[in-house]
């Protein structure tokens, strides 16, 4: 993994960081954290910004991903640094207290599902978002779900860390979005009783809409953003003129980097 933080000592006793990293498999590199200021200057924000991105690129990533809360106070400085919002996403408790019926139809994934899973991807994630949105390089720590015929329903990339267990699930809309989840609770390993967290994509809104009427309790709100490092579609010689002279960030500001690989 590669990994850069960065600190700004521009206001006198206060000092705004952050880190960056990035994944060897993954195309794209993650903002870890902003933090030090209450109520940072989005200018401070953006040089923080324009400082990690430079160290994906040196990386050769192809963007930078980052989550924020929903009504974050570093969205601004995060628009002047270039990024965009991409999607959003809910997050719930998903609960495991009652078992609804002795129906298995969650599993682990295997190379053999592999064909499905990419198929299944490419019809639920809207092409925009299917690079920012990858099947994982470890999918097969993930759940997939079949009906009788044979059909890939559905799959769930599990996340697993000391404090709870992270599942994104996609859905087909033509399967029974409420039963799949009321299900995957308990195809779930965790014999610790960690706490179960249910990712909803702002593009699968059936999974947000089944998780509100199962009365599963909502924990928080993100917005997804990115900034592509790679153009992904060739554009005519003026645009890229005014892309060169407009500029992401006026002036600039004493930035200091940290490299922690």
């Amino acid at each position: 993994m590669e990994t850069t933080a960065v600190i700004c000592d521009q206001v006198e006793q206060e000092t705004t960081f952050g880190q960056i990293e990035k994944n060897e498999p993954c195309d794209y590199a993650k903002i870890a954290y902003i933090g030090g200021l209450d109520y940072p200057d989005k200018k401070i924000v953006a040089a923080i910004l324009e400082s990690l991105t430079a160290a994906a690129g040196s990386w050769g990533s192809y963007g930078v991903l980052a989550e924020l809360p929903e009504q974050s106070l570093l969205f601004e400085g995060f628009r002047l640094a270039g990024f965009s919002i991409w999607a959003r996403q809910q997050i719930y408790r998903l609960s495991a207290e009652a078992d609804s019926g002795p129906q298995k139809i969650w599993r682990a994934c295997s190379m053999r599902d592999l064909f499905d899973l990419k198929m299944l991807h490419s019809q639920l994630v809207p092409s925009f978002s299917q690079a920012l949105a990858p099947l994982e390089h470890n999918y097969e720590n993930g759940l997939v779900a079949y009906d009788a015929q044979g059909r890939c329903l559905a799959f769930a990339e599990l996340c697993q860390g000391p404090k709870g267990i992270w599942a994104q699930p996609i859905i087909s809309p033509e399967a029974d979005v409420s039963f799949l989840l009321s299900r995957l609770a308990f195809a779930i390993s965790n014999p610790t009783n960690r706490p179960l967290y249910l990712c909803a994509r702002s593009y699968q809104p059936l999974v947000a809409l089944s998780a509100e009427r199962m009365g599963c309790p909502k924990t928080g709100a993100q917005t997804l953003m990115v900034k592509h490092l790679v153009l992904r579609e060739r554009i005519e010689q003026s645009a890229l003129k005014k892309i060169f002279e407009s500029g992401s960030v006026e002036g600039s500001l004493p930035v200091s980097q940290i490299d922690t690989h």
